[in-house]
């Protein structure tokens, strides 16, 4: 993918006042000509692959966003969701899943979060955007919603909890990774999706304040929001993979997790500026940069620079911790499945963007 070069729509209307921070930084950043360097060659000695049933995939996502949102007569947002390709997301993020049904489970995961991430953060789709309290009820009845069914809940207590269908389109996941990890897999995903809807619930907090985030605020709670680390923790199940409790606890392992979260989450901000500037929205890290750079130019530099030294880190830390286990060559080659797994995902993110996005 060759370098893009990009101009950040100018303010419809410049002679309006400036009432508050977020306007004074899009008035700065708007009109800004912005240069963005290929970001595939960053990571081009990283595999990358599609799983060969994508459109049998998609035949099933499509079925399942019909039946989740048809209630809702939501139809522009059924549109949108239907043609953002979430079927190569799956089949690109998980590519050498053990089987068809594995992948099917992990896609209906991403679908899950894909709609689940409209109804609380999406200017176009939410109604409880601007309201914290209904906002942190939907969010403490997800959590119960996960917690019972990643514990193998009946049908019966789940309704209970919540019919909502954003919500109970995660019943099918939860119900196969309870019947197909241990206990270490499960509370790893669990403790990841309350960490997502916890961090989605701390960036909702500034946004209803009104206030900007600190570049520190932005990225702990990106680090959460962005789900990145939920993805991570289906790899073994999506693989077949068991790895030892002390492999998955290794501190190279949980440097490899961070990295390509830094990877994942940096290359989505950098690729969504020009839409969410669009949008009049500036919480994210290239407007943020901005803010503290005084340049915007200067903030894209360094969060292309931040991607790179990622993918150093990274490289250099599965270097590390396959040395560490080449003694036990079998727990070594499932630990260099779970890696590529991470570096799936890095470079499938940015395919599926740039197809998405940039067609």
């Amino acid at each position: 993918m060759a370098t893009i070069t990009e101009s950040v729509g100018r303010e419809a209307h410049p002679q309006k006042v400036i009432a508050n921070p977020r306007e004074q930084l899009l008035k700065r950043i708007r009109g800004s000509h912005v240069t963005i360097p290929d970001l595939q060659s960053m990571i081009s000695h990283w595999p990358q692959g599609v799983y060969p049933e994508v459109e049998r995939l998609d035949d099933y996502v499509q079925e399942t966003l019909t039946n989740t949102l048809s209630l809702s007569n939501d139809n522009t947002r059924l549109r949108k969701l239907k043609a953002s390709n979430i079927a190569l997301f799956g089949a690109s993020w998980w590519p050498f899943a053990s089987s068809y049904e594995a992948l099917e489970i992990v896609t209906c995961l991403a679908l899950w979060l894909f709609a689940w991430d409209d109804e609380t953060d999406s200017a176009e789709f939410s109604s409880i955007i601007r309201d914290w309290d209904k906002a942190s009820t939907f969010r403490q009845r997800t959590i119960d919603y996960l917690r019972a069914s990643l514990s193998g809940s009946p049908e019966s207590k789940l309704a209970e909890i919540s019919t909502e269908p954003i919500i109970a389109v995660f019943k099918p996941v939860g119900g196969a990774i309870y019947k197909s990890c241990n206990d270490r897999q499960i509370n790893t995903l669990l403790d990841e999706l309350i960490f997502y809807l916890n961090m989605c619930g701390e960036e909702q907090k500034l946004q209803v304040a009104h206030r900007l985030p600190t570049i520190e605020e932005y990225v702990r709670f990106r680090m959460g929001s962005g789900a990145v680390r939920v993805c991570f923790a289906t790899i073994e199940y999506a693989y077949g993979l068991t790895l030892p409790d002390e492999v998955m606890a290794d501190e190279d392992m949980q440097q490899i997790w961070h990295e390509a979260n830094v990877i994942i989450y940096t290359t989505n901000d950098i690729l969504s500026m020009k839409k969410e500037i669009a949008q009049s929205q500036v919480d994210s890290l290239v407007p943020l940069l901005t803010l503290q750079l005084g340049s915007v130019q200067g903030a894209m530099d360094h969060a292309v620079d931040m991607v790179r030294t990622s993918v150093r880190r990274l490289d250099a830390a599965e270097a590390q911790i396959l040395r560490r286990y080449a003694s036990t060559p079998k727990v070594q080659e499932d630990i260099l499945k779970f890696i590529d797994g991470c570096k799936y995902a890095c470079t499938s993110n940015l395919n599926w963007r740039y197809v998405t996005y940039y067609p």
